[in-house]
């Protein structure tokens, strides 16, 4: 009866030997089950499932992420038309070429049961992208890039993604970044910046001297057109006396002068003669324009 229960027991360890692993291609993976005969045809979605039953040798399971990837590729390049350095950054977005997935199963040994992204990256694209990316930068001066970096990362995604057809990876995005102009160029456009600033100082305060000239300008008009009108009103009144104030007038004038004189407590007594005499007259008519001048008031 012992040696039936021993043979039960040999049994169910050797059962459970022979299932096969517990195993997970998590989500944005994709995974081939590697055999002793080499990898399965089928490409493995994400999901949990056991490996086959084994005795010897025991299936395992080889994943590959195929989600997008960011990475950042540093330079520090010699710029022909300038002969001077210049550092740079360039930062891509990129992905495994679906298309690829099975070559590169074929192609790249796993590591703890992983395809690295970077191992592939590593491979295939980073050498073609510094290369690109040194050619395309190098035909340009520093200030063309400095002026059109936009145009200049669309060319460089444009030529990268051309080259990099038939690879297993993809750029999605990509562009120049943390662009370091060498220190010669950067303070030649600080000095031509402080100059702008001058500049603009200079037209603003010239503006301000333009307002304030205008306004006096317009001032002086304003003083001229009231001394205008004021020559006009003085003429006018002596145009007025002159055609009013006449010898009989200012006769009649004479005589209510000297009634007003007589009148008077403070009499002063003139020659007959005087009273033809031009003082006389022209105190009468100093009178009669003040006369003349309050009626007009």
């Amino acid at each position: 009866m012992r040696s039936v229960w021993v043979w039960i027991l040999v049994v169910v360890a050797l059962g459970l030997s022979a299932c096969g692993d517990r195993v997970e291609v998590p989500p944005a993976h994709v995974g081939k089950i590697l055999t002793k005969n080499g990898y399965k045809p089928e490409t493995v979605p994400p999901s949990k499932f056991r490996l086959d039953m084994c005795f010897y040798y025991c299936d395992k399971l080889i994943t590959l992420a195929t989600a997008d990837f960011g990475h950042r590729e540093q330079f520090q390049l010699f710029m022909p038309k300038d002969q001077l350095n210049m550092s740079f950054d360039v930062r891509m977005t990129g992905a495994v070429n679906n298309e690829m997935i099975d070559n590169i199963f074929d192609r790249i040994p796993p590591t703890n049961n992983n395809i690295s992204v970077n191992h592939i990256y590593g491979t295939y694209a980073q050498p073609v992208i510094r290369d690109v990316v040194r050619r395309v930068v190098a035909k340009y001066s520093i200030n063309e890039i400095a002026s059109s970096r936009e145009a200049l990362s669309q060319e460089l995604f444009s030529e990268v993604k051309e080259a990099l057809k038939g690879t297993p990876i993809v750029i999605k995005r990509l562009g120049l970044a943390d662009v370091q102009f060498p220190k010669v160029i950067t303070e030649a456009k600080e000095r031509a910046a402080e100059r702008r600033e001058l500049i603009e100082q200079e037209k603003a305060q010239f503006e301000i001297q333009k307002i304030q000239m205008e306004r006096d300008l317009e001032r002086e008009k304003m003083n001229r057109a009231i001394a205008r009108e004021k020559a006009l009103g003085q003429k006018e009144v002596n145009d007025l006396l002159a055609k009013s104030v006449t010898d009989k007038y200012l006769a009649y004038r004479t005589l209510e002068v000297l009634e007003a004189m007589a009148e008077s407590d403070n009499k002063v007594f003139v020659p007959v003669e005087a009273l033809g005499t031009i003082g006389l007259q022209q105190a009468v008519f100093s009178n009669e324009v003040k006369h003349v001048a309050k009626k007009r008031q």
